[in-house]
């Protein structure tokens, strides 16, 4: 459990994640870059309701998150009433003025995304 928590500790401090969901359609491994947030053993991404990959979380909620050569595999669920509180949790990691300019105009419109995560087997 010890190689887990430090493989979530070293994904807490990334800049970005692959996120890899599921084609609603086509059923084919979609991966897309993402900021992220990690609190309490559970990582948040902020997305457009029109993107694909959130269309494809609603789909199927089974995803893998990358960072370097780590892999989790996860399930996702839209959690819009957290938005609030992940919006702080983005702002406390990329700061302020970053989540405003990027995320500010459309911030009501945003899905918010909790994923709870576990090592993928190697």
């Amino acid at each position: 459990m010890s190689g887990e928590t430090s493989d979530l500790q070293a994904l807490a401090g990334a800049p970005i994640v692959r996120l890899t969901t599921i084609g609603r359609r086509t059923k084919h491994p979609r991966t897309v870059e993402l900021w992220f947030a990690y609190h309490e053993g559970r990582i948040y991404l902020l997305g457009h309701p029109e993107s694909n990959w959130v269309r494809n979380v609603a789909a199927n909620p089974r995803v893998t998150l990358a960072i370097d050569e780590i892999t989790f595999e996860g399930a996702a669920r839209i959690v819009d009433s957290a938005r609030s509180q992940v919006y702080q949790l983005f702002q406390n990691k990329y700061g302020t003025e970053q989540i405003s300019y990027w995320y500010g105009a459309e911030r009501a419109q945003r899905r918010t995304i909790e994923i709870v995560l576990r090592l993928a087997a190697h």
